[in-house]
């Protein structure tokens, strides 16, 4: 289970506001193909001391029109985006948090993932709290219109004045396990299994009165694939049945007893659970 956005978030909340600004469309960006990046991160800001040494960067992308990109579960095509550290000295760990994402029709079936523009907010840990932390990336990640190209691009920390989208990025992000908020889709049950006959599961999630839109997606463990559920609507008490059928494509019984994990997403939230599949 990965570790809380939420500490994160209530240490920065000063600095995302003290830089809350538009910021230059000229600053730090990188063109690739139909695609531009940029890698958001101010070096210097304070930090209370040798055990708090937790900052957000904010890797922004922009797409043409018509574009898009992928999740860290592309679907039944595409890639997931790949972020290398390696060019940034002093930085001990980077975590970073995917938004949201959206069901897409794609010419290799259905896609995961995210149009015209998406920013993650990456949690960075410095080896030494006290020293200068540079931050580069090398970024890859797929772009698609009626082709698919991959795209690569080299970036340096740019410190330039967070943007109302910015700051709002972090509240994208589907909240942890025991995290949620109030008004955050809720796991409710799930019914069948992945060893029976056929192996399907049926999952309800609570979304709440008026949550418009949802959708769930599912993540199999150290990329095993699981098919993604079918598209379902919530009813008039915003109760959603998602159904998943484990016998294409893949040998169910790998998935026994290994932890799935969910993304529920709403007009009003998202949130993640996690569920050992039985």
């Amino acid at each position: 289970m990965r570790a809380c956005l939420r500490s994160t978030v209530l240490a920065l909340t000063a600095w995302v506001l003290a830089l809350l600004a538009p910021a230059s469309a000229a600053d730090g960006w990188v063109k690739s193909g139909n695609s531009r990046a940029r890698l958001v991160w101010c070096d210097g800001e304070p930090r209370s001391g040798a055990t708090d040494a937790q900052m957000l960067a904010f890797l922004e992308l922009q797409l043409d029109p018509g574009w898009k990109t992928y999740w860290r579960v592309p679907g039944d095509s595409g890639v997931p985006p790949a972020f290398e550290w390696a060019p940034s000295s002093n930085i001990q760990s980077a975590t970073v948090y995917y938004p949201a994402p959206h069901r897409m029709a794609d010419q290799g079936g259905e896609a995961i993932g995210y149009k015209d523009a998406v920013i993650f907010p990456v949690r960075l840990v410095a080896r030494d709290p006290k020293a200068p932390m540079p931050v580069a990336l090398t970024f890859s990640y797929g772009i698609c219109k009626n082709i698919c190209v991959p795209a690569e691009v080299t970036l340096s920390a740019d410190c330039s004045p967070i943007s109302a989208e910015i700051a709002a990025s972090v509240e994208a992000v589907p909240r942890a396990p025991g995290q949620a908020r109030k008004s955050d889709p809720k796991l409710a049950a799930i019914s069948g299994s992945v060893v029976g006959a056929p192996p399907r599961l049926s999952i309800d999630v609570d979304f709440g009165p008026n949550a418009g839109a949802v959708d769930m997606f599912v993540e199999g463990p150290h990329g095993l694939y699981v098919p993604q559920a079918a598209p379902a609507t919530a009813d008039a008490k915003g109760r959603a049945r998602f159904t998943i059928d484990l016998s294409k494509a893949i040998d169910a019984r790998d998935l026994l007893g290994q932890q799935l994990r969910l993304t529920m997403v709403s007009e009003k939230g998202a949130s993640e659970a996690v569920w050992t599949a039985k």
